[in-house]
């Protein structure tokens, strides 16, 4: 995983993505698409899996810093 990405910059770019119920994978790199590569690098890495809160994305990756 990329050393430099933060959880408070994946979160930027998914504020407001689980508003409408659970979203997988691809959902979150759609919402994640004027991320930084390494940010898109970190997301491509999660399991494909459903999503119903942020909380969820953050127990998948437990080595991402919340800053730096």
């Amino acid at each position: 995983m990329a050393d430099d990405v933060t959880r408070t910059e994946i979160a930027e770019h998914l504020t407001g993505v689980f508003a409408n119920g659970a979203i997988g994978r691809s959902d979150l790199l759609i919402a994640a698409a004027g991320a930084r590569p390494e940010v898109r690098r970190v997301l491509e890495g999660l399991p494909d899996r459903r999503y119903t809160e942020l909380r969820q994305v953050w127990e998948d990756l437990p080595s991402i810093p919340i800053g730096l």
